[in-house]
């Protein structure tokens, strides 16, 4: 038999984190935040530390099955949740998170953790949430009346059973990519050596000889009507690959001639400067088609015997050398100064023995090609899954 029962039935625990105060030099034992679910599991490399006596930490560890759900975010984000399976042996509830410790007589803990992250569930969340600039939240009470389907438990096993296979092959999926990524730098290791030590004794180059650096600005708020040309326009935000092909904006090409943007040719590395990303990387990319780029952007033009790929790959596999130079600015924006970027060495071998490490990275992005499909074909099918049973016609 199939019950629609609330969320407040199903959990016999529903509260808000500690609010003890947090550090980042792993004093104390870990404990969440918000930014530790943003994946949607428990991620340890995003967790701060706290210090709390025998009695707090029985009072706010995580038991096994515990699940932390987002109630205080972005929209995008609000009703994320994360499912606790014992590791670290210690780990704190913090605050800005709800913790849910299901009615094991009723439901199991994985059964209402997919429950929570099905279509229906985060919809009903966003259409309940407060908003306010840049945030969202929902109460307990609100979250509390959510309905959920709740067959017997032997059914629950079944579909527990059955989207974790699914996700399986979505984390299997997933390992793979990464490992494929991590290849073009050990090949680019493996060639060249680690520029910082330049074990291979390549001359070594300040990149501001090798490449000419171009600023990025911005077109005039009050002419939104120039940004419906053809030339691709690039912000921080666009920065998720290593080549931008396309940008999610347009700029006309008569900007070009009435403010202070220059069109980036092909073959360029784009490289951010400013911003709060830069807390935790420094995006780079290179260019394959000619883009406008904002002012928290930096273009790179090699020189003639530095192939641009090439480029790309020796600025990133330096890249926490780059994130150690970034500084804080004014009102606490982090920036990378121009000055710093140019004093970083890079290995210069003939011209090459450069496309001899391009042919090879080319051969493994094929390969992270096919990975990066494979993985949106197994998160589609999951996808799929987890909407379908959580129907009324699939529980029937």
């Amino acid at each position: 038999m199939v019950r629609k029962l609330p969320l407040s039935r199903l959990v016999l625990t529903m509260k808000n984190g500690t609010t003890a105060v947090q550090n980042q030099e792993k004093s104390g034992v870990p404990v969440t935040r918000i930014e530790t679910i943003s994946a949607g599991s428990i991620d340890l490399e995003r967790v701060r530390y706290t210090k709390l006596d025998a009695t707090e930490i029985n009072r706010w560890r995580l038991l096994n099955g515990d699940i932390l759900l987002s109630h205080i975010n972005s929209v995008e984000h609000i009703g994320k949740s994360a499912i606790y399976s014992g590791n670290p042996d210690v780990l704190i509830h913090g605050m800005n998170l709800l913790l849910l410790r299901a009615d094991i007589k009723v439901v199991l803990p994985e059964y209402l953790h997919f429950a929570l992250r099905s279509c229906g569930v985060r919809d009903h969340i966003r259409a309940r949430c407060k908003r306010a600039i840049n945030q969202a939240s929902i109460n307990q009470k609100e979250l509390g009346a959510i309905e959920i389907l709740v067959p017997a438990l032997d059914e629950q096993r079944r579909i527990v059973d059955l989207l974790s296979r699914a996700e399986g092959i979505v984390r299997l999926r997933r390992d793979a990519q990464k490992k494929a990524a991590g290849l073009i730098p050990a090949i680019f290791l493996n060639m060249f050596g680690d520029p910082a030590t330049n074990p291979k004794g390549w001359p070594v180059q300040p990149l501001g000889e090798v490449a000419s650096f171009m600023s990025g600005g911005t077109p005039p708020k009050a002419r939104e009507e120039l940004w419906s040309g053809t030339l691709p326009w690039v912000s921080p935000k666009d920065m998720k690959v290593d080549c931008i092909a396309d940008a999610i904006d347009h700029v006309s090409d008569s900007v070009l001639t009435e403010t202070n943007l220059k069109l980036v040719p092909i073959g360029s590395i784009l490289i951010v400067v400013r911003g709060m990303i830069l807390v935790h990387t420094v995006p780079i990319a290179i260019t394959s088609t000619p883009v406008t780029i904002n002012q928290d952007m930096k273009a790179l033009m090699p020189i003639k015997s530095i192939d641009p790929s090439f480029l790309l790959w020796a600025l990133k596999v330096q890249h926490t050398k780059l994130l150690a130079l970034v500084d804080t600015a004014a009102h606490g924006t982090k920036k990378l100064d121009t000055a710093k970027i140019q004093a970083v060495g890079i290995p210069v071998p003939p011209l090459q023995i450069q496309r001899q490490f391009i042919a090879r990275a080319d051969s493994v992005a094929s390969i992270m090609a096919q990975q990066d499909s494979a993985l949106n074909k197994a998160k589609a099918t999951f996808e799929a899954l987890l909407a379908r049973s959580f129907t009324t016609e699939a529980l029937a």
